[in-house]
């Protein structure tokens, strides 16, 4: 594919404070193998150095520009990148986080050869001097729905930066809640709504810097995160459920029961009768969540299914012996 016929691709880069960050992240861009492409940096109210690297990457390439706001976090940064953008594809990709050099071509090629709305791909977790690949199943196609539904069942991942997609996806409607985390879930719940041919290319696509700061952190959990949390679970469902989703009952009831268990580990309580009641019954239906549950969860559903107040005894015990 000659650079007169390649299609743009809009990488949109969200900063705030990221200048430790920030050039490993742009040098990853700039060097793609793919040319034909805009860079957006968003700087979105930085009081570091961050634009000072952004302004010397603009005086080097002139595919690098720059959106200047006041800070309004990660999902009003998005935005104003889609906004601004004039790419066919869009590629998000986080401050700390760093592109392989053949990634966009690769996925590009997919893309264009098989006229998908999304092109999914696997990344690698580096953290603490290890690096690991991201779970993947490798496919040939499906529905956005379909594949919706692998992410709620634990198959797959939110990350929308592991979501290499078009531009005109946006033309629908697309909501933005005021949640200051679970911004991926709630983003790609949509666009993958939205998609009708989801594609996958066995090839690792992104570098996911994985800091203590992650959600995936429970001990970091103060009662605004947790929050956030409980918010953005509950929205996912909601989405989708007004949207006359029928077809998602298995994977949304396991996405209850996963989300269940881990509000237990981080020891909150609330409604948590209500919810075991809501678990019993799906596991009615589904026998197979069982299955996917540590002894001691195993045991919990066991007590509850005897009575609520010995279910309950029995969480606290092994809440207090951290034995769960």
């Amino acid at each position: 594919m000659g650079i007169f016929t390649q299609p743009l691709v809009s990488v949109i880069i969200p900063v705030y404070n990221a200048e430790n960050s920030l050039r490993v992240c742009l040098e990853s861009v700039v060097n793609q193998t793919y040319v034909n492409l805009e860079i957006i940096v968003v700087n979105d109210g930085s009081t570091d150095n961050s634009q000072d690297v952004i302004n010397q990457y603009i005086a080097k390439d002139s595919r690098v520009i720059l959106f200047n706001k006041e800070n309004a976090g990660l999902v009003q940064a998005r935005k104003s990148g889609i906004d601004i953008a004039s790419g066919k594809y869009i590629q998000y990709l986080d401050s700390d986080d760093t592109l392989y050099k053949d990634a966009v071509s690769l996925l590009v090629d997919r893309a264009e050869k098989t006229e998908a709305d999304i092109v999914v791909s696997p990344f690698l977790f580096c953290y603490d001097n290890n690096e690991q690949k991201s779970k993947f199943f490798d496919f040939t196609e499906m529905s956005g729905s379909e594949y919706l539904r692998k992410i709620l069942l634990g198959k797959a991942y939110w990350c929308v930066w592991s979501k290499f997609h078009l531009r005109s996806l946006y033309q629908n409607k697309i909501e933005r809640p005021d949640i200051s985390l679970g911004e991926d879930a709630v983003l790609s719940t949509q666009l993958l709504m939205y998609s009708r041919k989801v594609v996958s290319i066995d090839f690792i696509t992104v570098n996911y810097n994985f800091t203590p700061d992650s959600m995936s952190h429970p001990s970091n959990f103060n009662d605004k995160m947790y929050l956030d949390f409980v918010n953005y679970t509950t929205w996912v469902e909601n989405y989708i459920l007004r949207n006359g989703k029928e077809a998602f009952h298995e994977s949304l009831s396991f996405f209850h029961l996963e989300n269940t268990f881990r509000k237990i580990r981080w020891k909150r309580f609330s409604c948590i009768n209500r919810n075991m009641k809501r678990i019993i019954t799906d596991m009615e239906r589904y026998s197979w969540f069982l299955e996917t549950l540590s002894r001691r969860e195993r045991k919990i559903v066991n007590a509850y299914r005897m009575s609520s107040s010995w279910g309950y005894l029995k969480l606290r015990y092994y809440s207090f012996r951290k034995k769960i």
